[in-house]
Formats: C-alpha cells, sequence, structure tokens
C-alpha cells in the first residue's frame, strides 16, 4: 500500500476558491478508488473571508477520503495548529503531495519532509505563469518567496505541471526541475445528463429573447480573467450581429463593480448579464444551451471550465495564454491572443460555423480527460517515486 498526504491550503467545501477545489477533490477520490494506494488530505478549514463549519484538527472522512481540516488562525493566511503537527502526519505516509506555492502550508511541509526524508511533489497550479508573478503589489514577496522558501528545496521535488505551457513556466524558475505532466479530468457522466430545464424555459429564465445566440464566460470575476477585453469584444460584435447575448457566471472577486460600470458605459445592459455562481443543474444548462464559451484570461495553467464547456458539446475561445491550442485542429474552438480585435473575430468566425459540427467535435475531443485516467497517471507517478528519499 502506497500511503500519500496531499497537503493543500484549501480544500472541498471551500468553494469560495472556485474550480481547482473541484478538480482536487475529484482527483483525490478516484485516486482512493484505485487499489494499493491511499491518499489522505491535509488542509485548513479556510473558505475565503470565512472559516468552514467543520470538525477542526482530526480526521474525518468525506465520500472515500481521509481529510484533517487545521482551524486556520488568521484566516487565508496561517494556520498555527497544522504549522506545529503537520509534521506528525507527513511522517506517517510514504510520499507528500504539495499544492500550491504562495501559502504558509508549503514551505512547512517541504521543510518537514526533507527532514524526515519523504519524497515531494509539488503543484504550483497555475502560481508560476509570468502574468501571475509579475501583477499585483505582491510581486516581489512573491519572487523573494520563491528564492527563500522553494529554491532551498527544488533538488528534491518533483513538479506536477497540469499542461506543456506550465511546465515551461516551472523551467523558466527552475531550469533543472524533474516535471511530469498530467491534466486535470472532467466527469464525463456528468455533462452526459440531459439538462433539467427545457432550453426555451431556461431562456426565459435570463430573459434571453427567442432568438439570440448565446455566448457565455465563466469564472471568478477578477482582472486575471479578461473579462473586460470580452465585453468591449462583444460590443465589436454585436454592433456587426444582432440577436446575441452575453452570459458571465462566476464569484465576484472584487471586478464585478468595474466591470458592470463597462456595460452602461457601452450600453449594454439589456444584453450582458452576471449571474453569479452556478452549480449543479444550473451550471449544466449554462454550459450545454450556450452556442460558444469564451474566456480571454491573461493566464491559466489548466482552465477546468474550458474543458467541462468542451465536454458539454459547447466551442471554446480560449486565449493564448492557456494550453488549449489543441481546440483548433480538432476543430472544436480557436484558440487567440487575448486581444479585442482577435477576441472579436474569433467569435464572428465561431457564431458563422456550423456549430452543431463543432459541438460533436467538442464532446469527442473532450472524452481523453476522464478523472479516472488522471487517477492512473497520479498513482504511476507515486509508484515511480517511493523510496526516492534522497
Amino acid at each position: 500500500m502506497n500511503n500519500i498526504l496531499l497537503v493543500i491550503p484549501t480544500y472541498y467545501p471551500a468553494i469560495k476558491y472556485g474550480g481547482p477545489i473541484f478538480s482536487t477533490l475529484n482527483t483525490s477520490e478516484e485516486i482512493n478508488k484505485l487499489n494499493n494506494i491511499k491518499l489522505s488530505v491535509v488542509t485548513t478549514n479556510a473558505n475565503k473571508n470565512e472559516r468552514l463549519d467543520i470538525i477542526t484538527n482530526q480526521w474525518i472522512k468525506i465520500n472515500n477520503t481521509d481529510i484533517k481540516y487545521y482551524n486556520d488562525s488568521i484566516i487565508d493566511k496561517l494556520s498555527f495548529p497544522l504549522m506545529f503537527n503537520i509534521w506528525k502526519d507527513i511522517k506517517k505516509n510514504d510520499i507528500i503531495h504539495i499544492q500550491s506555492i504562495f501559502n504558509t502550508p508549503t514551505p512547512i511541509s517541504l521543510f518537514y519532509s526533507r527532514v524526515l526524508k519523504k519524497p515531494i511533489v509539488l503543484s504550483p497550479r497555475g502560481s508560476l505563469g509570468d502574468w501571475c508573478l509579475s501583477n499585483g503589489r505582491g510581486s516581489f514577496i512573491k519572487k523573494a518567496w520563491i528564492n527563500l522558501l522553494i529554491k532551498p528545496f527544488s533538488n528534491h521535488i518533483t513538479w506536477h505541471a497540469t499542461s506543456n505551457q506550465e511546465k515551461k513556466e516551472i523551467l523558466t524558475l527552475f531550469p533543472n526541475a524533474r516535471i511530469k505532466i498530467i491534466p486535470n479530468g472532467v466527469d464525463l457522466n456528468e455533462y452526459k445528463k440531459k439538462p433539467a430545464i427545457p432550453y426555451n424555459q431556461w431562456k426565459k429564465k435570463y430573459n434571453i429573447n427567442e432568438k439570440d445566440k448565446i455566448i457565455i464566460s465563466m469564472g471568478r470575476i477578477e482582472k486575471k480573467k479578461g473579462f473586460d477585453i470580452l465585453i468591449k469584444s462583444f460590443h465589436n460584435v454585436i454592433s456587426k450581429k444582432n440577436n446575441l447575448t452575453l452570459l458571465i457566471a462566476g464569484p465576484d472577486h472584487g471586478e464585478q463593480k468595474k466591470l458592470m460600470e463597462l456595460v452602461k458605459t457601452l450600453e449594454l445592459t439589456e444584453k450582458v448579464h452576471f449571474v453569479g455562481m452556478l452549480s449543479g443543474d444550473d451550471k449544466l444548462c449554462f454550459l450545454k444551451y450556450a452556442d460558444v464559451f469564451v474566456l480571454p484570461s491573461y493566464n491559466e495553467n489548466f482552465g477546468n471550465v474550458y474543458l467541462e464547456s468542451l465536454a458539454s458539446g459547447t466551442p471554446i475561445i480560449a486565449s493564448k495564454n492557456t494550453p488549449w491550442s489543441e481546440v483548433e485542429k480538432n476543430q472544436c474552438g480557436l484558440w487567440v491572443n487575448n486581444s479585442i480585435e482577435e477576441t472579436t473575430q474569433a467569435i464572428i468566425n465561431i457564431l458563422d460555423s456550423d456549430l452543431k459540427f463543432l459541438s460533436h467535435n467538442s464532446i469527442h475531443f473532450s472524452n481523453k480527460y476522464s478523472w479516472n485516467q488522471v487517477a492512473i497517471e497520479f498513482k504511476d507517478l507515486f509508484n515511480s517515486m517511493k523510496g526516492d528519499n534522497e
């Protein structure tokens, strides 16, 4: 039996952090369905600006996974119980898989793992992209964090990247890094379900005109996602094509007020709607009933929502700051620079295409991203590392 400890700053049900929470949940549960491997999770009870209402500082089981939520002493920043006790959890396991870079559990876990001679896998989860490192007030702190708290352990780390793009980001900072690429997955059965609400009824829910084609986007409402580019591009498209609606879903992370002002300035209040965070049947209908999904992000190491859209049968327009170049040769989307001009033209090109053909190709392309396959690849990685403690 190979015992794996996943150390991660936040974990399900901390859904305020968006897509990564669900990808780690699904990966963990799929790994625990396999034979001769057990993955346990150590995390905190942080959920953005609040704490989860959950038992802390002891092991509990959620579905098939043992989890210990340490109480966050300074919310979303530091857990003293984790700091002083995680070494015991690390000691009892064979391999330590650490996720995230710029969170306090990471250097703490790296230190204890080396002291206890445990093999380490480190998943940056998009935090080493150039845009992420160079933007914001903390850019200097991030670079110092990497140099002082990550690089001293770099010779003992096996890196996990979700894409070739993320592999390149890691190699830029750690030229001698050992890297394994394992993508995120998607629950294919979930997106094969029939929507709970009929199409016309769903359109009425959002006051969409019967003849309108629907452009959607989804993600945390933050600067990184490029929603301002999308809204300006939509403004250009609608000046050439009538009968369009843009729906944007996701929790507000400080940008929504500014974006709504942009919508008002461009006189698009009847055509652009922010629908909040969606899940379950609401999310399924949102993805399945759209004509095209667009997210001109400044950086994504993977971008689960692109894959979820494809699995729903909706073609995508992804920026070249994401790893989705393959959609073009598989004829299920476009991969363009996140400029207003290129995003505008990409939307027009998709809407002028055979949408049924693109939808069929989208589903076919997504089939290779099952969670079971992701779990098997992680198991193979962990098996190759057992006993590697030098």
